[in-house]
């Protein structure tokens, strides 16, 4: 089957409605997203999904070799730079988004995958745990069959990124800030909004909570966030190993966990002795290096620190 295609099944209105009741929103306001993100259809017109390949992307899901092959080949590169910079002026067509994917899929194609914006909501690959899926191959299998399951990644984005709230308030920068990744001055949040507008007074003029999903199976529960490393080789292990070596086991659990167990390290570092001030700044560093990849693991590092852009 040829690169992005799939059935291609389209969503129901009555599944939009569903969802903007599970969450208490206005559907518009959930609309709205999609308009934006990608004129409120999932597909190109000969049946491809809509993707847009991020190179800076590639570059952080890259390594090693792999990575001076990308950015050697002209698919990979450090920071983005901004569509009036001509940042995608290799993307003008569905062809050309279809052939730098094709190139990308050739050097790693989970990295490939990781590092594009697909279907009707536009998320990133690298989204695919908060989205209930196991890895973005995965991901992009299911949103190539229907938008039925895209519609359900959404849900369960918008759950395990907290925006929920959001939402409900019509808080479009709040929306912008996670969905997108920040940096965008507000804009995003100015076009959802009037987005949100015009639909509200058009296609949802008078609807009601409670309205429409009469005829779509409660399905749009949000799915699990799983854990996508392998114990062995993340980073949690990685600073508890650290730890470790340093003569204890850390425990990486809540913020306070870790707060009281360096508090029972002031003995050795207040003993004057060198190696038991050693050993205690080693433990430290691994109950911080833990922490730091639980919190990266966990999505906050992308809503918190306004570098890391294009988070949906």
């Amino acid at each position: 089957m040829e690169l992005g295609k799939g059935r291609a099944e389209a969503v129901s209105d009555d599944a939009m409605a569903l969802l903007a009741r599970e969450i208490g929103c206005h559907p518009a306001d959930l609309e709205a997203i999609a308009e934006v993100e990608s004129n409120g259809f999932g597909w190109f017109p000969d049946g491809r999904i809509k993707i847009l390949f991020e190179k800076h992307w590639f570059y952080r899901n890259l390594s090693g070799t792999a990575r001076k092959r990308g950015v050697q080949a002209g698919l990979a590169r450090k920071k983005w730079i901004a569509p009036k910079a001509g940042g995608y002026r290799d993307q003008a067509t569905a062809d050309q988004r279809y052939a730098l994917l094709a190139r990308a899929i050739e050097i790693d194609e989970e990295a490939a995958l990781r590092s594009i914006s697909m279907g009707r909501f536009q998320i990133m690959g690298f989204n695919y745990s908060p989205c209930g899926f196991t890895s973005a191959r995965q991901m992009w299998a299911a949103f190539c069959d229907s938008e039925k399951h895209q519609l359900r990644a959404f849900a369960s984005f918008l759950h395990n990124k907290h925006l929920g709230e959001a939402l409900r308030n019509r808080d479009f920068a709040r929306i912008e800030d996670v969905y997108n990744g920040g940096g965008l001055g507000g804009a995003y949040a100015r076009r959802m909004a009037r987005k949100s507008d015009q639909l509200r007074a058009g296609k949802w003029h008078g609807w009601e909570e409670g309205e429409g999903g009469a005829s779509e199976p409660v399905l749009l529960a949000p799915a699990p966030l799983p854990n996508p490393k392998p114990i062995a080789k993340s980073r949690t292990a990685g600073g508890a190993g650290l730890a470790a070596g340093g003569g204890a086991a850390v425990l990486v659990q809540p913020v306070r966990e870790m707060v009281d167990f360096i508090e029972g390290q002031k003995e050795a570092l207040s003993s004057g002795d060198l190696i038991a001030m050693v050993i205690g700044g080693m433990v430290i560093a691994g109950a911080f290096l833990a922490l730091y990849a639980r919190l990266d693991d966990g999505g906050y590092l992308d809503r918190w620190l306004p570098w890391r852009r294009r988070a949906a």
